[in-house]
């Protein structure tokens, strides 16, 4: 294979800014360039459903000042995404119509969340995704007002806790008969929520949201399944993500709920990787696709890893974590991993449980309540099995 001289990573979320990170701190002295769809620096996205909305300050969650990246040796190309890729000439064009040449392409296009299409061209309605929307929905919570929040997953609980905060009268419309169902043990979804309970987090749980009443260009009210209206200042949808596969399809490789790729990160062109939210690989025997914050850097250091000639499978230890009503809880193995029996662990106080999976005798994940030190244990007896 000819040496790779030509990186272009397209999408400089986390997982776009580690690749770039890893591959200089493992000796790659190639062209790198790190291209933006945004025109702002390269910025975290967990602080835009907790504290960014308290205080829009860009100091917490900017990764790094611009000229981080010249010492990088990095072009940073911002506000001008990839919108083709001509897989034969091994070359993309920008929205500008620049035409930029790669021997590897790495794809950290991310995800967006899904939204509710009637509803959002409202300017009380907000599907938050990138600091614009985020600094827009604080301006408002910290008015106090109340918000409606349409979905129960860890996203919206965020923002549901960081409005109680500020003050906001929050109602939580979610279609399950409980909250994060689909993620987290029964005994820590009834622990969040009382805890949210408790803060005055009121909860229409097991409900849809079937109409709505809209005045002028705002939403003014939403009827529920079983008749019943809320009227709310703000609104945040909360239904989950879709990865951004656009690009890849758009380019004819293989696409399945994600950008579908090997074990080592590779998709169906050998030149190209996919890292982060938006990439579907095989682990543990199944295809998976993993949002996560330490996802996007542990595929992003393996795809550096592969560029530079370290070449393995990509195994990782799925984590996970969320900050709301006031506790951290911490997840460890991958989502949904198959299990015929739990068991409880008790912490030092009651507001502090941990809750064990096993297949067998086999320990395959867990979730932590206020017990850091559980969950590294955790962490650290999954990657010995």
């Amino acid at each position: 294979m000819p040496p790779i001289r030509r990186v272009v990573i397209a999408g400089a979320g986390q997982g776009g800014v580690h690749t770039a990170a890893s591959l200089r701190r493992l000796g790659y002295d190639g062209d790198l360039t790190l291209v933006s769809a945004e025109p702002s620096l390269p910025y975290q996205r967990p602080p835009l459903s907790k504290t960014f909305l308290r205080d829009p300050d860009p100091a917490h969650i900017d990764f790094h000042d611009a000229a981080h990246y010249s010492t990088l040796d990095t072009r940073l190309v911002l506000g001008d995404p990839v919108t083709t890729v001509d897989r034969p000439n091994q070359t993309l064009s920008l929205r500008s119509g620049e035409t930029v040449r790669y021997d590897h392409l790495v794809l950290a296009t991310g995800s967006r969340p899904r939204r509710i299409t009637d509803l959002a061209h409202l300017r009380n309605v907000f599907h938050l995704h990138d600091r614009d929307s985020s600094a827009a929905l604080g301006e408002q919570l910290r008015e106090g007002r109340s918000m409606l929040l349409a979905g129960g997953g860890f996203i919206g609980l965020e923002i549901a806790s960081a409005a109680a905060d500020l003050g906001c009268a929050v109602t939580v419309v979610e279609q399950l008969p409980s909250i994060l169902a689909h993620a987290v043990p029964t005994q820590v979804s009834d622990f969040l929520l009382d805890r949210h309970r408790a803060r005055g987090v009121r909860f229409r749980l097991g409900r849809s949201v079937v109409a709505f009443t809209t005045d002028g260009d705002r939403l003014a009210s939403v009827t529920t399944d079983d008749g019943s209206e809320i009227a709310a200042d703000v609104v945040v949808v909360g239904i989950g993500s879709v990865p951004c596969t656009e690009l890849a399809a758009h380019a004819g490789l293989k696409v399945d709920d994600g950008v579908v790729a090997d074990t080592r990160l590779h998709t169906s062109d050998p030149h190209i990787s996919a890292i982060g939210d938006c990439v579907r690989f095989p682990l543990a025997g199944r295809p998976v696709r993993l949002t996560s914050v330490q996802h996007a850097m542990d595929s992003a250091l393996h795809v550096a890893k592969q560029i530079t000639g370290r070449d393995a499978p990509y195994r990782p230890v799925p984590w996970f974590w969320t900050d709301q009503a006031g506790v951290k809880v911490q997840m460890a193995g991958a989502p949904r991993a198959e299990h015929d029996r739990t068991e409880f662990v008790a912490g030092p106080s009651d507001a502090a449980f941990a809750v064990r999976s096993f297949l067998g005798d086999r320990f395959v994940g867990g979730v932590t309540v206020g017990m850091p030190r559980e969950h590294l244990a955790m962490r650290r007896e999954l990657a010995a099995s």
